[in-house]
């Protein structure tokens, strides 16, 4: 159970033992993450109607104890499945989606009679593009409205426009589809870690993040693969005729079988309830708005908080910087990938999609490792005592290293034309560095953040997709100016570099973190701190 009314037990007495027991309270309420609210996500000084009476308030409705099966973390195991399983394939589809149409990017340009290399480039990455916006206004209205909504505004969204990609007559009209398509997928990183939090409590959220993980790289692992079959059989336009199913399929499957899963929505939805079967109009919500606190205040604050996080919040700055940078690395090899394996090795352009098979699998290999040692030691820490969820980042100093490792294998050996297993196995390395370091970064946010976890995972996915969108327009030239060996060597110094960020954050992200304003938790501590310095 996350009382809303836990606080209640707090007391304001002046004896200096219940100020010590006050802040003991807090603190085991803060890393238990039972402080919750829709005002974590405005700034400590927004106003309110005092705090503390409004916590002891009885008429503040709430769960029917620590089993209450209307809570998510309760739900049954199958009900829990059928949403994992719906969430799975959006994360499957809409990644795959993102690079399907790679192989085919030479003819697409030939069809519209275009040669420009920028441009070949750039509708590839618009779509990741759509990623670094849609967050922005999906993550915070979710968090005002509910997972569910949003799933199925964006669902709709990504199919139509994906659609409709095949029957674009320019390429201008293709890019503009691919980016909205982009901000209808992007949901799939702005709610689902999000929805896992819901479901899992955080010693067992790695294991269902590595899940969702794999989701995200199988779609990569496969489409380049099938992308360039299918190109070669029925055209360019079937890809989007078949991403269009796919979309369609899920979200259907949405619209009857995923539920909301918001722990605030649904406490809100109970108080109107018994509102409404009791007469009782004093009962509400934690997240109700309270008198005197307008609704566009509270949207206005909401909506700025993605930016806010990213911006003032060191930890999730550079985290993400680091996560970006690995994931826009990803996005120039998907790139310049058939230029090595066209040009270098003389693959028939049908079996490109096979070259893309090492990244996939390094990626897969980082997510479900990290996911494996992540969850455990994180049990073992909090067992001792320590459950700074800064512990998230600690398999992640020893993971990044293998992001240079691997881009160096790559570069050398397709430089000097070395069997063609040799380039495959130094893209895997690499993917094992890249991805792991965004699923260490995405549960960090999550335990570290978690009553605004979409805010944070927004600003995370904004940072990265961003990168991840904007490097690829650059690659070919640098590959060409550089030469795949000196390109990609250049890529792993500029990692390397970063390599001592997971250290410095694993040691100081908590001292910042209490500095930050973020959520009532920070609030309480430091209210705390001050009564028993009094």
């Amino acid at each position: 159970m996350r009382p809303y009314y836990a606080l209640s037990t707090i007391t304001t007495k002046s004896v200096d033992s219940e100020h010590g027991a006050t802040r003991k309270h807090v603190l085991q309420l803060y890393k238990s993450e039972e402080l919750p609210g829709i005002y974590n996500a405005l700034p400590a000084d927004f106003p309110s109607n005092n705090n503390r009476e409004r916590e002891r308030d009885p008429a503040v409705v709430d769960w029917h104890g620590e089993d209450d099966v209307a809570n998510p973390r309760n739900w049954s195991t199958w009900k829990k499945s059928i949403n994992i399983g719906c969430i799975f394939l959006m994360c499957l589809v809409s990644p795959f989606t993102s690079s399907v149409i790679a192989p085919a990017i030479p003819y697409i340009m030939a069809d519209f009679k275009s040669t420009d290399a920028y441009l070949s480039a750039f509708v590839l990455s618009i779509y990741i593009l759509g990623y670094a916006f849609g967050p922005l206004l999906i993550s915070p209205l979710s968090e005002l409205y509910g997972r569910l909504p949003l799933y199925h505004a964006c669902n709709i969204l990504f199919t139509v426009c994906t659609t409709a990609c095949a029957q674009a007559n320019s390429l201008k009209t293709l890019a503009i589809l691919r980016f909205f398509a982009g901000i209808g997928g992007s949901s799939v990183f702005a709610l689902a870690p999000s929805s896992l939090a819901d479901l899992f409590v955080k010693e067992r959220r790695g294991a269902a993040m590595a899940l969702i993980g794999m989701a995200y790289n199988l779609g990569p692992a496969t489409s380049p693969t099938a992308g360039s079959y299918l190109n070669d059989a029925k055209g360019w336009r079937w890809i989007f005729y078949l991403t269009g199913i796919l979309g369609a399929t899920s979200t259907v499957l949405s619209l009857f079988c995923l539920s909301e899963s918001y722990e605030l929505v649904l406490l809100r939805r109970k108080a109107a309830r018994l509102r409404k079967e009791t007469g009782n109009t004093n009962l509400r919500s934690e997240s109700d708005i309270e008198p005197g606190v307008g609704k566009f205040g509270v949207f206005r604050k909401v909506m700025v908080m993605p930016f806010r996080m990213l911006l003032f919040s060191r930890p999730i700055f550079f985290t993400s910087l680091l996560t970006a940078i690995g994931y826009g690395y990803i996005y120039i090899l998907y790139t310049t990938i058939p230029t090595t394996f066209l040009g270098t090795y003389h693959w028939q352009p049908k079996k490109i999609g096979l070259a893309y098979l090492g990244t996939a699998v390094g990626n897969l290999i980082g997510m479900l490792g990290g996911g494996a040692l992540s969850d455990g030691l994180v049990k073992r820490r909090a067992a001792k005592g320590d459950t700074r969820p800064e512990n998230r980042l600690l398999p992640m100093i020893f993971f990044w290293p293998l992001v240079s490792v691997g881009l160096f294998i790559y570069a050398y050996t397709a430089e000097f034309h070395m069997p063609w297993i040799a380039p495959l196995a130094g893209t895997a390395v690499f993917g094992i560095g890249a991805m792991s370091a965004i699923f260490f970064t995405g549960t960090y946010i999550l335990d570290a953040y978690p009553t605004n976890s979409a805010s944070g995972m927004a600003a995370s996915s904004v940072m990265r997709s961003l990168i991840g969108g904007l490097a690829p327009l650059f690659s070919h030239k640098m590959y060409d100016k550089l030469g795949v060996g000196l390109a990609f060597s250049l890529l792993a110094f500029i990692a390397l570099l970063f390599a001592p960020v997971p250290w410095v954050f694993y040691r100081f992200g908590e001292k910042w973190r209490k500095r930050e304003r973020f959520g009532e938790a920070e609030r309480f501590i430091k209210k705390a701190d001050g009564e028993g310095r009094g």
